[in-house]
């Protein structure tokens, strides 16, 4: 779960009706003009601005880097990234200066070969559509339009697929998997094993005891409140109805492939660490050979160093906040293992 969510506990001694508009309220985006996409100086690859049609009708708007001399007769394996819960940017952007972890893992894998499609969520951003109400479900057949945009380029190759999600969109590409068996490999940054009811009980809970403003009394007051308050969110809004009566332990046991690597923060705040044992055995259960994870030392739900990992002080951490460069390195080197570059095939 995504720090949109844990927002709404900002909100616990307000009306819920409160809560939940701040739940799901818009994306933050650069003040200054229109987010260039372009790719850096020198740079070993290209950024295209592409438009990327839906089952439903509307567009999502999205960048492909494409390592520089990709053609049909030298094809790439690609990437499509999946952000997390709340109106998302295809950076990633939360409002944290430096922060575009989409950005830095794009640029990495384009300088390895490795081509990456990402998008603005649906009405978010240069995204057609209406991101309120929107399930998981949904921002999954999303992802899937994606792919099927990639199938229609002849520089990818299209053997060579795979997706890297954050908090929510790890939850969204084991979906994704189960619709897309050609998947090759499957990158799972922050994600929940456990029901996510649960999940958003414990988050709010820990906002709530956080809250300075608050008394003692008042605190505790707040955090008995929280299964009330998630049973008047689920009433009044069908997403998060859809997010709190999801398991997606039992969607891990139905994914038999592909490769699946899984990381989550030590001080993540918002994803507990301890679930990446019980998220590897899920998928291991559907017979997945190839599947790992690790807890991250030292970062917090965003893979930046944060030994503190308290979502409320994300905005105290100093700038330029970035992902570490130990994490973008992780996850590329193992890509690069599992679905090759545009210099070789796979391992």
């Amino acid at each position: 779960m995504h720090i949109a969510l844990v927002l709404a506990a900002l909100a616990l001694p307000l009306a819920t009706e409160s809560v939940v508009a701040q739940s799901r309220a818009p994306a933050r985006h650069d003040t200054a003009a229109a987010t260039d996409y372009s790719a850096p100086a020198g740079a070993p690859y290209t950024a295209e601005n592409v438009s990327v049609p839906t089952p439903r009708g509307y567009t999502l708007a999205g960048t492909l880097t494409l390592p520089r001399g990709a053609s049909r007769s030298h094809s790439v394996p690609a990437i499509v990234t999946i952000s997390g819960t709340g109106p998302q940017d295809r950076d990633e952007y939360l409002g944290l200066q430096g922060y575009r972890p989409f950005r830095q893992l794009a640029d990495s894998l384009g300088r390895r070969g490795i081509a990456v499609l990402r998008m603005d969520d649906r009405g978010v951003g240069q995204s057609g559509g209406t991101f309120k109400g929107t399930t998981h479900q949904e921002f999954a057949e999303d992802t899937r339009a994606g792919l099927a945009y990639l199938r229609t380029r002849s520089e990818i190759d299209t053997t060579r697929f795979g997706l890297v999600g954050h908090s929510e969109g790890a939850i969204d590409a084991p979906i994704v998997a189960l619709q897309e068996p050609s998947l090759r490999a499957l990158v799972l940054l922050a994600g929940n094993a456990r029901p996510l009811r649960g999940a958003a009980q414990s988050q709010l809970e820990n906002m709530a005891r956080h809250n300075s403003k608050l008394t003692a009394a008042q605190r505790d007051s707040a955090v008995a409140a929280v299964p009330h308050l998630l049973d008047s969110i689920a009433r009044v809004d069908r997403y998060m109805a859809g997010m709190m009566a999801y398991d997606p332990s039992v969607t891990a046991r139905k994914v038999k492939s592909p490769s699946i690597l899984i990381l989550t923060g030590q001080y993540d705040k918002q994803a507990d660490p301890t679930q990446v044992p019980e998220w590897i055995a899920a998928f291991k259960e559907s017979g997945n050979p190839d599947v790992s994870g690790q807890v991250v030392p030292n970062v917090d739900h965003l893979f930046v160093h944060d030994t503190n990992g308290y979502p409320g002080d994300y905005g105290k951490l100093p700038p330029p906040v970035q992902m570490e460069s130990s994490v973008v390195g992780e996850v590329v080197d193992w890509l690069v293992q599992r679905i090759g570059t545009s210099h070789s095939g796979t391992r």
